[in-house]
């Protein structure tokens, strides 16, 4: 899952960008008693800057000081590490720039292409309705509505999200 507030759930930001990429996979780098593989952390380190465009001057530059859509990546990235079958972006582009955000749409759909599930939680309708085969609206934690995206609209996303009656 990559956390709505990336700042406080997603990085360490002293921490530098590699480690904070391979933090949730270091089972992973490490063999017989613990000791870490460290030429194996780096390749993976290098491997996923790489394949996720993420723009950095060094891998152990402190990710606090990369720029949101960066930090956004490197998340993608420590995630991806893990080969998940499903990945929960929560605002996935929230106080990114434009150019980061377009990366990141890529990256999405590249994901759906590749067979991972990808849930989208967003408060930005032009995002849900350009990323979703589905739009699910959601009120207290409940369904009320589930829509498929055959050229679905904001206005009806936005009826169905005013509608007083519950999904049954």
């Amino acid at each position: 899952m990559v956390p709505e507030d990336r700042k406080k759930d997603g990085i360490v930001p002293l921490m530098g960008v590699g480690k904070n990429i391979t933090l949730a996979a270091l089972a992973d780098f490490s063999g017989r008693a613990s000791v870490l593989d460290e030429a194996a952390e780096q390749k993976a380190i290098l491997d996923a800057i790489a394949r996720l465009w993420v723009k950095t001057a060094s891998p152990e530059l402190a990710i606090g000081r990369l720029s949101g859509g960066n930090q956004q990546k490197a998340i993608l990235a420590k995630c991806l590490l893990l080969n998940p079958q499903i990945l929960i972006l929560d605002e996935p582009t929230r106080g990114i720039d434009i150019g980061a955000r377009f990366e990141i749409y890529k990256l999405i759909n590249q994901l759906v292409r590749q067979g991972i599930a990808v849930i989208v939680i967003s408060s930005e309708l032009p995002e849900v309705l350009g990323l979703s085969d589905r739009v699910l609206v959601m009120h207290e934690g409940r369904i009320k509505a589930d829509l498929p995206n055959n050229q679905l609209t904001q206005e009806q996303v936005m009826e169905a999200a005013l509608r007083s009656e519950n999904y049954a």
